[in-house]
């Protein structure tokens, strides 16, 4: 139960509010909205096709397990994809400077986009043209303001400080956790194995349920 504390000169008076309580029909267990959600972080490499695949059913498995989980979204860079360590970098430097739904917006533009900045779209390509096609994604997110402008996302993007090392740290978070392909899920502090990248809300619901993490 939640604890909720009134306060007066002379007295003090404690009252408790009844939390809905809820059941998982999969296993019959319960809890409360005041319990611990549990934790499932994903991780995505922005250049990654199977990534983007799950990123689209992202918004409807959050919806559908809101209650009982708390989904935290995590970028990671495969050394195979050339350009996904730049867009991590940019999502890092956007959020620092823009906040965290001007980053979402630049990694579902991003996904949008993908097919841009493919290895095989790019080839051997100069840095500044990466650099210069990841400003367009961003512009195209709307991510821009009279502060953050294109030039300044320009000028920071291999800034050590504001985006190449939180992004570094954001990839040796991923390494912690044994996170060598993408997409993976990591729940309740384990990586999962034998999920797929185009898992909609029927099949994490029936996975979830039969590895007792609802």
């Amino acid at each position: 139960t939640g604890a909720n504390l009134q306060a007066n000169r002379n007295f003090q008076v404690y009252y408790t509010i009844p939390q809905k309580e809820i059941v998982s029909s999969d296993t019959g267990k319960s809890r409360n909205r005041m319990e611990a959600k549990i934790k499932w972080k994903v991780f995505f490499d922005l250049q990654c096709p199977y990534s983007k695949a799950c990123w689209k059913n992202i918004p409807a498995i959050r919806k559908e397990f809101a209650d009982t989980h708390d989904i935290e979204i995590h970028l990671t860079s495969l050394v195979f994809h050339a350009q996904a360590f730049t867009a991590q970098c940019a999502a890092n430097l956007i959020e620092g400077y823009v906040g965290a739904e001007a980053r979402t917006a630049f990694q579902d533009e991003c996904f949008a986009q993908q097919d841009n900045f493919t290895n095989a779209a790019l080839g051997d390509c100069k840095k500044s043209d990466v650099d210069n096609l990841m400003a367009a994604i961003a512009e195209d997110a709307g991510v821009y303001d009279k502060k953050f402008t294109k030039e300044k996302f320009l000028e920071k993007l291999h800034d050590w400080e504001e985006s190449v090392k939180p992004a570094f740290i954001e990839h040796k978070h991923a390494l912690q956790y044994g996170v060598y392909g993408t997409p993976k899920h990591v729940i309740d502090d384990k990586l999962m194995n034998e999920t797929e990248s185009a898992w909609g809300v029927n099949e994490w619901r029936d996975y979830l349920a039969k590895n007792s993490l609802v």
